[in-house]
């Protein structure tokens, strides 16, 4: 089963214990889980996913005998979900969703501990809480890992990095005006010809009359071109 999968399936179960037992035995499973994951990023071609990978999984080992000393190792691994992993799936979402199921088993770790009626539950409670912490910490530094891998094999590829704010396209700046505005025929600012075939002219005349007319401009008008005329900047491409 893809560990995407399985880990929103653990944070479920977490989140519907009750019990003590229910609680500590979901907490050991999600430590499990870590530990496989790490396992399988281990695997990765790139070196520094196989040191952190690696680490990951001896602090899920780890944290799960914290949860339950009770138990040996070789019993924790051989059945729960993290056998069910068969498939790591791209690793940024997959470190995402991990990141936040160890936060919620820390949370609740730390409510079981102020809660816990004897000195033992508490107690393992709060180290699997430190080592949960430590499986966290792995985990974001494994997502910035991954981040800068992505980030080279895209460029390796041709591809570009996301536009940031500020930066892209050039502007091309287009100055606004009404639609056949400018002066004609070399007439003064803040007027313009229009054809007269057979239009009636703005100044009342007959209809007829023929040649331009002058068509008056609002008061506050301004020529485009001429200075605190307004414009626009249109990305170019």
């Amino acid at each position: 089963m893809e560990a995407l999968r399985l880990i929103k399936t653990a944070r479920y179960a977490l989140a519907e214990a009750r019990h003590v037992p229910d609680v500590l035995a979901e907490a050991r499973q999600a430590a499990l889980l870590t530990e496989a994951v790490g396992a399988r990023l281990a695997e990765s071609e790139d070196e520094e996913l196989t040191g952190l990978g690696q680490q990951l999984s001896e602090a899920g080992a780890h944290a799960a005998l914290c949860l339950d000393r009770s138990v040996v190792r070789a019993a924790l691994v051989s059945g729960g979900r993290a056998a069910r992993l068969t498939d790591l799936g791209e690793p940024a979402p997959t470190l995402g969703a991990l990141d936040g199921l160890l936060r919620d088993v820390g949370e609740t770790l730390v409510v079981l501990a102020c809660g816990a009626d004897t000195e033992s539950l508490y107690w393992t409670c709060i180290d699997g809480v430190d080592a949960v912490s430590e499986c966290k910490d792995l985990t974001g530094r494994l997502r910035e890992a991954a981040g800068r891998l992505e980030g080279a094999e895209r460029t390796a590829l041709g591809g570009a990095e996301p536009e940031r704010a500020g930066c892209g396209s050039p502007l091309l700046v287009v100055r606004l005006g009404p639609p056949g505005g400018g002066p004609a025929d070399g007439g003064p600012p803040g007027e313009d010809c229009l054809p007269g075939d057979g239009g009636p002219p703005d100044d009342g005349g007959p209809p007829g009359g023929g040649g331009p007319a002058v068509r008056e401009r609002a008061p506050d008008y301004r020529v485009p071109g001429e200075a605190g005329a307004a414009e626009v900047s249109v990305p170019v491409g």
